[in-house]
């Protein structure tokens, strides 16, 4: 019996939480007048996955790849190498996100974010036709997109 009464309560406070949100769902089934209403029934954990409305600039993070254009191991000069490789990327070719980062123990410096394997290598090919870089390659991992 406690439990129940307990699921009920988790149930009832994820409902409130909810209809605080200023998601889809709450605009679509508002009242408005001389307009048909809307109901929309559905799991709550599908209202969760919508989440409120997108903010202009935030990200979401998915599955995809990136060019690589520096790769180095833990030392102050594969840093130092990373950021001026970093640089140039801003520099010389704008357009693309450029990313330092440190999964132990190697510093890279990648390109881009691009949801398919062809997209990164027909930007990689393009970087190695300038004959800037000593090594380039494609990376599969996290990578950010726009909403």
């Amino acid at each position: 019996m406690k439990r129940a009464i307990l699921s009920i309560s988790a149930i009832l406070f994820c409902a409130f939480t909810l209809s605080a949100q200023n998601n889809i769902v709450n605009e679509l089934q508002r009242d408005v007048q001389g307009k048909g209403k809307v109901k929309i029934t559905q799991p709550a954990a599908l209202t969760n996955l919508m989440g409120s409305i997108a903010v202009k600039g935030e990200k979401r993070q998915v599955e995809g790849y990136r060019v690589l254009v520096y790769s180095g191991n833990n030392s102050r000069a594969a840093r130092d190498e990373a950021n001026k490789m970093a640089q140039f990327m801003r520099e010389n070719f704008p357009g693309a996100e450029v990313y330092v980062e440190f999964d132990p123990p190697v510093r890279s410096c990648q390109y881009g974010d691009y949801r398919t394997r062809e997209e990164a290598e027909a930007v990689m090919f393009k970087l190695k036709a300038t004959k800037k870089f000593k090594e380039i390659s494609v990376k599969k991992g996290i990578i950010n997109l726009p909403y």
